[in-house]
């Protein structure tokens, strides 16, 4: 309640206090105002950083109590301390319910012209002045706008979500072949099946919608296509199942959270297959290595899956590497002048990059990785706020390389991407190597993901970049064998079973 309001009722609250002269009333009108103005800038920050919505409650909850102790009528005190808790409560609710979402947006322009990797690069692409956002937005329609514009910058390692909002989850997912969709995954639409063929997508042909949301599926190569994304947006699908179609009205489910996988399965007495969806954590690998030592140690041909692999962290899957390479060698090594890192070591870099390698610390981790993120924290706090900064591979993990297994085969997809491609690319410099599928994602030439937490929304980028001359970006890894996709990997493991054959191939020549 402000200035003009309370003096309306000023005359009641005189006579409700009998010790409240009007010189009372006028000063607790302008105590309010007062703390809410000197007040608001300082809550607006916090809002920032725990969230609009949280601080919200926090003003409602002290503006109640501000109240009630107003209507205590025992002393004039009470109706100061009242008002002055009325004043907090006004600066907490005001920073969330004027400019929330422009405040944000602002602020994500600013990252991207000043922090993000891409900042000097994508410079004449940056155009935030054809996206408008209106406070009186829903979260939808703020999270898609922000998503929208970000499409622009064509960068997997670059999102925008919201904590208490999630984009609809259909329950399934495609992935294109010619002009049709396949169901390649329907964990919770049970009225899809693996294989299922969609043919229209709201009554328009699958070709015309491409053709309408190109920016959205980003690629142009049809197995490369983001579908599962855009599919949000529509409301029914028409299938084509044994030679029959139905329509189906597009459902909603919960999101499931991803469920890694890291598992090792003896094929025959001399190959062994390890599947391998990420490298987010270190323990898993090590144990995965640990647990099938024996095995692996004996085997002459080891495949490793990583046609979907999320990514994490390149030191998490150093113990790979010694079975990967034949003889010792240092990981710097491995890197060419043209391999060379850079990051933009800007204060709020710094900053975010520090909490994310201290967050790393907590986990179970080797010595030597340890003492390695303990080095790039050095690192963080040698160039602090310097921009952009050449970082050269001083990584000191020395590879001990096996003799065995003699043959290595890397399965490929795009769904690899990020710590995962670096994976493969390093892998693909050891002569044990054979990488067969289909290109990766093409995002490990920027990297290095921080994360602004706005409260209720997220946004992740990337503060580092590869020297051009190793660009990759949108291309990804090439396999040395290329299996293009299609339907039929739905029945059968096209990759793996390429792989057997070479396998075999190479047993008959020895023989």
């Amino acid at each position: 309640m402000f200035a003009q309001a309370f003096l309306n009722i000023g005359p009641s609250v005189q006579a409700t206090y009998s010790d409240t002269s009007s010189t009372i009333i006028n000063l607790s009108v302008s105590l309010t105002s007062f703390i809410t103005g000197v007040f608001m800038v300082a809550a607006g920050n916090i809002a920032y950083k725990i969230g609009y919505t949280k601080i919200t409650y926090i003003g409602v909850i002290l503006s109640i109590i501000g109240s009630v102790i107003i209507l205590l009528p025992f002393h004039s005190s009470f109706l100061i301390v009242g008002r002055i808790v009325q004043g907090f409560s006004a600066a907490m609710i005001m920073p969330a319910t004027i400019s929330i979402f422009n405040n944000i947006f602002e602020d994500i322009q600013s990252v991207i012209k000043t922090d993000y990797a891409r900042y000097v690069d994508k410079r004449n692409i940056n155009h935030p002045e054809k996206y408008h956002i209106y406070n009186s937005m829903s979260d939808r329609e703020f999270i898609e706008t922000i998503q929208d514009y970000i499409l622009d910058f064509n960068d997997g390692h670059m999102w925008f979500i919201g904590k208490n909002y999630s984009l609809p989850n259909i329950g399934f997912k495609v992935r294109r072949f010619e002009n049709s969709l396949y169901v390649i995954e329907a964990k919770q639409e049970n009225r899809l099946q693996i294989g299922d063929e969609i043919t229209k997508i709201d009554n328009v042909e699958i070709s015309k919608v491409g053709e309408i949301h190109s920016k959205q599926l980003e690629e142009s190569i049809f197995e490369r296509q983001q579908w599962n994304l855009l599919l949000r947006k529509f409301s029914e699908v028409e299938v084509v199942r044994d030679n029959k179609t139905f329509k189906l009205l597009l459902s909603s489910y919960e999101n499931e959270d991803f469920v890694s996988t890291h598992s090792a399965k003896q094929l025959d007495d001399k190959t062994m297959l390890l599947k391998v969806t990420d490298f987010a954590e270190e323990k898993p690998i090590v144990d995965l290595v640990r647990n099938n030592k024996d095995l692996i140690e004996k085997s002459e041909n080891l495949i490793i899956d990583v046609r979907i692999n999320n990514g994490g962290n390149d030191e998490f899957y150093f113990p790979l590497l010694d079975y990967i390479f034949e003889e010792n060698i240092a990981f710097k090594d491995l890197f060419t002048e043209d391999e060379a890192m850079y990051t933009n070591y800007t204060k709020r870099n710094c900053d975010l990059w520090l909490s994310v390698l201290e967050e790393y610390l907590e986990q179970e981790l080797e010595e030597d990785t340890i003492k390695s993120l303990q080095s790039d924290i050095e690192d963080i706090k040698e160039h602090y706020g310097k921009g952009f900064v050449e970082v050269p591979e001083e990584t000191e993990y020395l590879i001990c390389g096996q003799a065995k297994p003699n043959n290595i085969y890397i399965l490929t997809d795009y769904y690899c991407g990020s710590s995962g491609e670096t994976f493969v690319s390093n892998a693909k410099k050891s002569m044990k190597v054979i990488t067969v599928g289909r290109p990766t994602m093409g995002i490990m030439y920027y990297f290095n993901l921080v994360t602004v937490d706005y409260g209720d929304f997220e946004f992740d980028y990337s503060i580092s970049k590869m020297h051009e001359n190793s660009f990759t970006y949108g291309m990804g890894i090439q396999p040395d064998y290329y299996i293009p996709w299609s339907p039929e990997h739905l029945k059968e493991d096209k990759d793996l079973l390429y792989v057997q054959r070479l396998i075999k191939e190479k047993d008959m020549r020895k023989d």
